[in-house]
């Protein structure tokens, strides 16, 4: 260790010995940002916590599970039936209220905002989305993490469609809305870490998910410097969780012997992100005690050259850090049959607190 970086250290002093790595080209933080807005890799000069932009908070929202029918669910509806639903005609909702209307899924509600009452996408979340068999924890949150970040929280709306019917929307049939659309077309994303093959880990390269120093680097620039929020997997295993990440701390417990760098440290790291709804809500729940946040805590070995630049590190905690990070570098496009939802979306004002 170097006393003239961290003379505060040798109080914490930790022996600990790791085989860290530095990053390889599928980790290289430099990929995650523009040629010309590189990143600062000096460990000094990046904030020890961090939190992104409050007035452009992202939104809670489930992850609109398959196996429960994904946005074609009756989320508003006793029972919630998500599957082999008979859809209203033009004449039987003449004969239905609006308190009738609004039970029905996200789906049926903007087709039937178009006009459309053979329900083209409705049948293309059956045919794509809706599958009773998948696993628990398939379903569109790559899709909702996106929208949450690029776009404020929808208003629940009221609109009428060509033929006079009163459609009512829940802020949560809009925002499942956005994050399907989102989750449906290529965003043509910069992915910064490798997903383990089946979730086995006997050694292969790609399982070791996120390089440590990588993590610390991004993190410490895109959230610590920039403010800006982004998506991640948190779950370094076989299933996908995509969150947007929306803070961190970084809290240094000692030094460490590597075999490759002069100096390491020993870092505990708290991420902050927006956690899923349990279930759909017809409000808003941006700055009400609705919306849902979490914490990730990690350990890892931090190394760096002799310059104190972050080169690599290894993870303590194998199984408690985020698989990888990602970005789209495309705005979602709303297109197809999508072209009439900007038509619905009505934000909420920015919120000012978490």
């Amino acid at each position: 260790m170097t006393p003239s970086l961290f003379p505060t250290l040798p109080l914490l002093l930790l022996s600990l010995t790791a085989l860290a790595t530095p990053w390889d080209s599928s980790n290289a933080p430099s990929r995650f940002t523009p040629p010309e807005a590189p990143y600062e890799t000096r460990f000094e000069a990046l904030p020890l916590s961090g939190s992104s932009d409050l007035s452009q908070l992202p939104w809670s929202e489930t992850y609109w599970p398959s196996n429960e029918g994904s946005i074609n669910i009756r989320w508003n509806a006793p029972g919630r039936p998500g599957f082999d639903l008979p859809s209203p005609t033009l004449d039987e909702l003449r004969k239905m209220g609006p308190a009738e209307v609004a039970q029905l899924s996200a789906t049926e509600k903007y087709d039937i905002y178009r006009g459309r009452y053979d329900y083209p996408l409705k049948k293309l979340v059956a045919s794509t989305d809706a599958r009773p068999n998948a696993p628990d924890w398939a379903g569109i949150c790559d899709g909702w993490t996106v929208a949450a970040i690029e776009y404020r929280e929808p208003r629940a709306v009221t609109r009428v469609n060509p033929d006079g019917i009163v459609v009512p929307f829940g802020a949560s049939d809009i925002k499942g809305l956005m994050s399907y659309t989102a989750a449906r077309q290529n965003l043509d994303s910069i992915v910064i870490g490798r997903y383990c093959p089946f979730g086995i880990r006997l050694g292969f390269p790609n399982c070791r998910d996120l390089n440590p120093g990588s993590y610390h680097v991004i993190l410490g620039n895109e959230i610590g410097l920039r403010h800006q929020a982004f998506p991640g997997d948190i779950e370094p295993g076989r299933e996908i969780w995509n969150q947007p990440l929306i803070g961190y701390e970084f809290e240094v417990l000692g030094s460490a012997l590597t075999r490759r760098a002069p100096t390491a440290l020993h870092i505990r790291s708290k991420l902050h992100y927006v956690d899923e709804l349990p279930s759909p809500r017809f409000e808003p729940v941006t700055g009400t005690s609705n919306w849902l946040s979490d914490v990730q805590v990690s350990e890892y070995i931090l190394e760096l050259d002799e310059s104190g630049r972050i080169t690599g590190g290894d993870w303590l905690t194998k199984y408690r850090h985020p698989d990888i990070f990602w970005r789209p570098t495309r705005k979602i496009a709303f297109s197809g049959e999508f072209t009439q939802l900007p038509e619905l979306y009505e934000p909420v004002e920015p919120a000012h607190h978490r």
